[in-house]
């Protein structure tokens, strides 16, 4: 009898050892405490070391065509407007030039090089040039 009490004792032991380890593992794997929470919803986000940060994407550059306007006019360019060859829409590149001055000024270039020019000056009256190809013709000279 002596052996079936030693058998049994075993038994338990193996069954309540099992059921303290189960208890152990769930223990592992049980949800953190609210205080933790707490302290991780109110943390800083981490911060990626600085050769693995995100990039930003980069943004598609629009060609263009630095032009040099002159305005060998005697009275002051009020505004010199630009409008893609085939295009509706003008778009200003030199305002308040003064008569003598010349300035350099980025045109964006879309599938086309030619543009249509109209200037407005200080005493009221304008002019115009068509197609005007600015990657050839850099240099852009208002003349009387």
């Amino acid at each position: 009898m002596s052996n079936f009490h030693g058998k049994s004792f075993a038994f338990v032991a193996s069954v309540v050892g099992a059921a303290l380890m189960t208890g152990a593992v769930a223990a592992q794997t049980a949800a953190p405490a609210p205080a933790a929470n707490a302290r991780a919803a109110n943390a800083p986000p981490p911060v990626a070391p600085i050769g693995k940060r995100h990039k930003k994407p980069n943004k598609k550059v629009t060609p263009s065509v630095v032009v040099v306007v002159t305005n060998s006019r005697a009275v002051a360019l009020t505004e010199l407007d630009a409008t893609p060859s085939g295009g509706t829409l003008p778009k200003g590149i030199v305002s308040n030039l003064a008569p003598g001055k010349k300035l350099s000024v980025p045109v964006a270039t879309d599938k086309s090089c030619l543009f249509a020019l109209h200037g407005t000056y200080a005493d009221g009256s304008s002019g115009d040039l068509t197609s005007v190809d600015l990657c050839k013709d850099k240099n852009v000279n208002l003349v009387e």
